[in-house]
């Protein structure tokens, strides 16, 4: 009967962790999308880019073969991508206790906060060349990050109500 109590005790964080699984692999999905505004009409433009490329960075062969960069590293994007993974496997490793659930609760929302303003970060990636010309109005948010949020938002309800979760399954 132990055994059982101690396994149920695990559910709610092995369910935080595939909300944070779930929420990472959203980086493959597209996570911006330029629209074009012209007399008051908007079109959606074919240049999107994924969550991957903005956290990683990206790379194009140039007009002359040579390789242009056209996204650096960014941080802030990987982190939005990265803190709701980790709060999921925090959670999943760690007991209910106080310092824990703020951890990972935490882990949660700043990656969903983080996720919801990815088309504000955007500007860190940039080469130095292109930081002037970036204008945030003609980016918009694509599913990615919003699904991810989505995760994260309710990886972080698992998380701090994990021990009454855990009450309730056993």
């Amino acid at each position: 009967m132990a055994k059982k109590k101690n396994l149920k005790m695990f559910i709610p964080g092995a369910i935080a962790c595939v909300f944070g699984i779930a929420a990472f692999c959203m980086m493959f999905l597209n996570a911006v999308q330029m629209s074009v505004s012209i007399g008051g009409a908007t079109w959606e433009s074919g240049d999107t880019f994924t969550g991957a490329q903005l956290a990683f960075g990206y790379k194009t062969e140039g007009l002359l073969g040579g390789e242009t960069t056209v996204l650096n590293f960014n941080i802030m994007i990987f982190l939005g991508f990265a803190l709701p993974l980790i709060g999921g496997v925090l959670a999943l490793l760690f007991k209910n206790g106080f310092l824990t659930k703020i951890i990972t609760t935490a882990c949660f929302v700043v990656g969903a906060v983080f996720l919801f303003c990815t088309v504000a970060f955007m500007p860190i990636g940039l080469p130095d060349g292109a930081k002037e010309l970036f204008d945030a109005d003609s980016w918009k948010l694509s599913a990615g990050p919003i699904v991810a949020g989505v995760l994260a938002i309710l990886g972080a309800v698992v998380c701090f109500f994990k021990g009454t979760i855990a009450k309730m399954l056993g």
